[in-house]
Formats: C-alpha cells, sequence, structure tokens
C-alpha cells in the first residue's frame, strides 16, 4: 500500500498533508468510544476508481464524524477521525471491511506490538491480506497468531477480537470493525423482489447513492423517481426514513409491495417530480435515479425539460446546505442539474458502449 493525500474533501477540517504517524498502542480488545480519536482503514470494494472513496467519505459527513487527515490508494482509504466512526462505517455499500489501525511498520514492529498485547484471555483470530507484495501471509498470520497466543486463544469461526494484517509497502495491524454483508446486497437484487425492473440500481450502488446524499441516521431522504423502490429500501436498511414518489401509479403500488416484502417501510406517494413542492415535512436530502433515454417513463416529455423542472423543485424544497445525489445519463443533464445547485462532485460509471451514467452529489447553497 502506498498512500497519498489529494482531491477535495469537504468533511476535512485540518487539511494536513504527509504520511500519517503511528498509532499509540491500546487494550486490542477494546473499541474506541464514540467520541476517541481513531484511525481507520477501509478496504474499498475496487469496483470503481473513486465512488467508492467518495461513498465511505460521505458517510462520515452524514454522521458528523470530523476527518483530521485523510490518504488513500485504489484499495484503501486511510482515516483520522474523531466521533461516530463505527456508526458511520456501517453504511457502507461499496467496501468489504473497516479496521481501527493499531499498528504500523516493519514486521517485526508488529510482533513487537502484538507480544506486548494482553488480550486477558479472550479469543482470537488473524487474517492477512496482501496488496501487490510477494509475502507468504499464512506465515506471516502463524508468527503473530503465536505473539498473540500468549494472552488469548485462538477462535477461526467467531472470535471476540478479529486481527487484520494488510501487507504492502508497509505492514499494518488493524481491529476489524465491520464487515459489509455484500452478500445480503446481493439477495436484495431487483430480480429478487416481488416487485422489477431491468433498469433498476443494484442495491449496492442504491446504497452509495443514498450515501452520497449525507443524511443522516434517523433523517428524512426523499425520492421522487421511486420506481421500483430499491432507493428506498437501501436507505431503510442504514437507518434513513425514507420518503418515495412517482408519477406512475404501478410504480407505487409495485414499490409498496417490495418494501413490505423485506420488512422495510418508506412514506409513498403518487406525484409528478417536477412539481414540487412535495409534502414531505422535514427532509434532510435527496436520492434518485430520474428515467433516462425512453419517452414511455417520461410520458413523452424531453428528459431535458423533465430534468429542468426536477432540479427547479428540489431546489425549492431542499434545505441550504443539505444535498441530492442523482444518477444523470449524460453531461448536458449534469449541466442542467448545476444551474440550479452547486455540483461537489461526480463519478461516471460506464454500463455499455452507449450508456454512461454519473453518480452526482449537488448541494443546495439557498
Amino acid at each position: 500500500m502506498s498512500f497519498g493525500t489529494k482531491g477535495r474533501i469537504r468533511t476535512m477540517l485540518n487539511r494536513r498533508g504527509g504520511p500519517l504517524e503511528r498509532v499509540a498502542r491500546r487494550q486490542a480488545h477494546e473499541p474506541p468510544s464514540a467520541s476517541a480519536d481513531v484511525r481507520v482503514l477501509i478496504e474499498l470494494s475496487g469496483e470503481h476508481p473513486t465512488l467508492p472513496r467518495a461513498e465511505a467519505l460521505a458517510t462520515m459527513e452524514a454522521e458528523r464524524v470530523e476527518i483530521r487527515t485523510a490518504a488513500w490508494d485504489a484499495k484503501v482509504l486511510r482515516l483520522d477521525a474523531v466521533g461516530p466512526v463505527e456508526r458511520a462505517v456501517r453504511r457502507l455499500g461499496l467496501a468489504h471491511l473497516v479496521c481501527e489501525e493499531l499498528a504500523r511498520g516493519d514486521f517485526e514492529d508488529l510482533r513487537a506490538f502484538a507480544r506486548d498485547t494482553d488480550l486477558a484471555g479472550r479469543t482470537f483470530r488473524v487474517r492477512a491480506s496482501g496488496f501487490g507484495a510477494d509475502v507468504d501471509v499464512q506465515a506471516l498470520e502463524g508468527a503473530l497468531g503465536a505473539d498473540f497466543g500468549r494472552t488469548g486463544r485462538v477462535d477461526l469461526t467467531a472470535p471476540r477480537v478479529d486481527f487484520r494484517l494488510l501487507v504492502g509497502e508497509e505492514f499494518v495491524l488493524g481491529r476489524v470493525m465491520h464487515r459489509v454483508e455484500r452478500s445480503a446486497l446481493e439477495r436484495r437484487k431487483v430480480a429478487r423482489r416481488p416487485f422489477s425492473l431491468p433498469i433498476s440500481l443494484h442495491p449496492k450502488y442504491a446504497r452509495a447513492l443514498v450515501n452520497l446524499a449525507r443524511v443522516p441516521t434517523a433523517g428524512r431522504i426523499l425520492d421522487p423517481f421511486c420506481g421500483t423502490g430499491g432507493i428506498l429500501l437501501e436507505a431503510h436498511r442504514i437507518g434513513v426514513c425514507g420518503i418515495g414518489g412517482d408519477l406512475r401509479r404501478p410504480m407505487v403500488l409495485g414499490a409498496r409491495r417490495s418494501l413490505r416484502a423485506l420488512d422495510a417501510s418508506a412514506d409513498l406517494f403518487l406525484a409528478d417530480a417536477g412539481r414540487g413542492p412535495w409534502r414531505t415535512g422535514r427532509l434532510d436530502g435527496i436520492a434518485t435515479d430520474p428515467p433516462y433515454g425512453r419517452a414511455a417513463s417520461t410520458r413523452g416529455e424531453s428528459t431535458e425539460r423533465l430534468y429542468e423542472r426536477f432540479f427547479g423543485a428540489a431546489a425549492a424544497i431542499l434545505p441550504p446546505g443539505r444535498f441530492a445525489a442523482v444518477v444523470l445519463p449524460s453531461e448536458r443533464a449534469v449541466e442542467i442539474g448545476g444551474r440550479h445547485m452547486e455540483l461537489v462532485e461526480s463519478h461516471s460509471l460506464r454500463v455499455h458502449r452507449s450508456l454512461t451514467r454519473t453518480f452526482c452529489a449537488f448541494v443546495n447553497e439557498g
């Protein structure tokens, strides 16, 4: 792993660059408190060069986590952060797992850390992952396991302390805080829901879109083009209250059926997304995937005109400082959004030769 600091990060209050210093040692079995200064490692999914990292940073902003420094490479995002980090990372869709960093350096430094750590009889396991390094990961796991085994007991199935060793240009040891349930996201694919259409976002991308809207836990998010309800479903899964509307009654009824089948809920209504204000009450953000390229889904209206009306209505109802996360099919559509709100970030995802979809986050500056 080779980390660099770059890019615009809205959540960073202290923009210090340079290498991150070694973490002070602590009892390895003690999770950080909600207000502790934590160095966290997020193993990104790698499905897109920028979107997984953007999602992770947006979750931190949503949960009011202060990011003091950030560094990353293609596979790992490292953050020095203060606040409810564990709550934030449990929202992730485009990641594999998240660790609290305990120590880093050469391998003997990590072995010294392990020998100095008192697990007080707790169970543990060590799993290693090499990032471009030609090493015997099983041998590394065995050596660290022997060191931790001085005060702990090995349990490869359900350990009390789950250690993660990352091997690259340096060795980094962490404690697993969260594993993203990728299999659960796959099980919620639209084809497996009671009501489905082939155009729906995959749950992992729907989750990422919700996170780009930066709505906090228990906040309220609006999807005015709710379609099959996939975005609302992922909002429910991370503790965000969903509000959904659609111009087509079959969509509203179908979304309600799918949500109920998966023990999820949202307030649903029949409405034209371009004719605000919607009766939503307090609103903390918007996440939506508008129709594109098919007159049948827009009742003959051009998509440009539909986007113009939608963004105008969204800017009128969204409180200042709140975000709208929108998937758009063209640079022209992004430009339309930018006329009504400030474009904060965009991430283009190629679907096939003739279609690229761009995940955008706009902020309403009021």
